[in-house]
């Protein structure tokens, strides 16, 4: 008796990530899931081609790029998890099936999205912008002296952009997907009150989750990530 399909993620990098940051996604998940990290235009292995005007054409573009066949998922990471809630609706207005679940990490709902930081940060020079960055945990330190900042920065500063750009919708859009709303107990920017708006956002199950850790939590826990991952895969294979 054979067990349960696997289930394909689509991972959605940080702010100043690319699809790298999950290179040992792809190498280290069990049979059961099949990472598949996505890359936004003018990133990582798409960074010659145009960066889109919005978060919400970003997640567009992404959509028009996907075309699932059978199970599958969406797990973004901080901005990411807002280009994964955008692509979801995307992939919704296209006809495509919905995934099983989307997974937002360190990521404040669309409608507190202006009680975050980073919009001020895009006035700082590149120095004081790295230094907020590392002081709430959005960077490694070790950025603000490495030789390659000279390509990091207009990196961050392009997804920083984005996020200061995005203008939510009025009224949620919820998903037709369950929604996982994952955060750092030690994330400043996303604590339990504030993940907790994430309910408004799908017309079905709503978990929020806390994992020991900060900002990064998604990839300093691994081992305890995939656990629930394939406890979240299992139980809707179930059904």
């Amino acid at each position: 008796m054979t067990g349960p399909e696997p289930l394909t993620l689509y991972c959605v990098p940080h702010a100043g990530g690319s699809a790298r940051s999950f290179v040992r996604w792809r190498r280290e998940l069990p049979a059961a899931l099949h990472a598949r990290p996505l890359e936004i235009a003018g990133k990582g292995l798409r960074s010659r081609e145009p960066r889109a005007a919005t978060l919400r054409a970003a997640a567009s573009d992404l959509a028009l790029r996907l075309d699932p066949a059978g199970r599958y998922a969406l797990l973004g990471h901080s901005m990411g998890g807002l280009l994964a809630y955008e692509t979801a609706l995307a992939l919704h207005a296209l006809g495509r099936p919905a995934p099983e679940f989307v997974v937002v990490a360190a990521t404040r709902p669309p409608h507190l999205l202006g009680g975050s930081s980073y919009g001020p940060l895009l006035a700082l020079d590149d120095d004081a912008l790295l230094d907020a960055l590392a002081e709430n945990g959005r960077i490694p330190r070790e950025v603000r002296r490495s030789p390659m900042r000279h390509r990091f920065v207009p990196v961050i500063r392009g997804d920083l952009a984005l996020l200061a750009g995005h203008r939510p919708d009025r009224e949620p859009r919820p998903l037709r997907s369950d929604l996982v709303a994952w955060y750092g107990g030690d994330d400043a920017d996303t604590p339990p009150e504030v993940m907790a708006g994430w309910r408004h956002y799908t017309r079905r199950t709503h978990v929020g989750e806390a994992f020991d850790g900060g900002h990064f939590f998604l990839h300093e826990r691994f081992d305890e990530v995939v656990a629930r991952l394939l406890g979240l895969a299992q139980h809707r294979a179930g059904r």
